[in-house]
């Protein structure tokens, strides 16, 4: 859709630099004189068309890390969503409902394994017609709660738990807002969680963008576990723990790293090594 926007503009814009050109000629504008505005009109057009263009799309941030490259499944921490609130019921090990009506309170669910050490993907998969005006993932520590009223973004509200509000793209800690992201764009409705313990950071990203790693978690406050938080009734959401660091796999020397996902979140993922794309065939 943005291609086609993108592509009448342009042509209309070609043809008002034409129409420039010739009211120029019937004026007595020299050719230097119209050939000067003609190309003031054409890079104020294509910065204008940049801008368009950009507009529906998400901004790529740092590279991704090395370390994704090489996950491996670890089943001591593919235990699957085991706590939730009582407006939310498990679907499976991967997908839970929220089936509290109304929009006054938040209900939240809680990865079953605590992270205390090295590096961790996860997937989600939240369609935007269920997230509402608040829907939060990120991570909490044991005492983070999972519900709360009235509603707010239950991962973040506290200094129990730090998270991205997916709806409002703010950065969470303790009530705070640390920052927004991605740069431009919306979250679709797949994206990745990377928390890193060894590091101390929680980061998101998409198949074809890594956000970045900006919340950082004090070293005292794991181990954590993957939360998420929300108030839109009929919400369904998924998480799925694609793997942790193998550090006997350096960057290169595995071609592909192939994990089948079990719930929404769609087809198989095939990590390419790659220092800037990660693809889903």
């Amino acid at each position: 859709m943005y291609g086609k926007l993108c592509a009448v503009f342009l042509f209309c814009l070609l043809q008002g630099a034409e129409s420039v050109s010739s009211d120029g000629d019937s004026l007595g504008y020299s050719g230097t004189e119209y050939q000067a505005l003609g190309g003031v009109l054409l890079l104020i057009s294509m910065i204008a068309l940049v801008a368009l263009c950009a507009s529906g799309s998400v901004a790529a941030g740092d590279p991704i890390p090395p370390w994704v490259y090489t996950i491996s499944p670890d089943p001591s921490i593919d235990t699957g969503i085991t706590g939730t609130s009582d407006g939310i019921n498990a679907i499976n090990n991967n997908c839970v409902h929220r089936h509290r009506k109304g929009h006054f309170e938040t209900d939240g669910a809680r990865w079953g394994a605590a992270l205390s050490k090295g590096k961790h993907v996860f997937e989600i998969y939240w369609p935007m017609s269920q997230r509402g005006t608040m829907a939060t993932v990120g991570v909490g520590n044991a005492d983070a709660p999972l519900y709360v009223k009235p509603k707010d973004s239950l991962v973040g509200c506290n200094k129990m738990s730090w998270g991205f509000d997916i709806t409002r793209r703010r950065l969470l800690h303790n009530g705070q807002m640390l920052g927004t992201m991605p740069r431009a764009g919306m979250v679709p409705d797949k994206f990745y969680m990377y928390v890193d313990c060894d590091g101390g950071t929680l980061g998101f990203g998409t198949d074809h963008a890594y956000w970045g790693a900006p919340i950082n978690i004090p070293r005292q406050n794991f181990p954590v576990y993957p939360m998420i938080g929300s108030m839109c009734h009929n919400s369904q959401i998924t998480m799925i723990y694609r793997g942790s660091e193998n550090r006997a796999g350096a960057p290169g020397n595995i071609n592909t790293v192939v994990v089948p996902s079990q719930g929404p979140g769609g087809q198989v993922q095939v990590t390419v090594v790659n220092p800037q794309t990660v693809k889903t065939y």
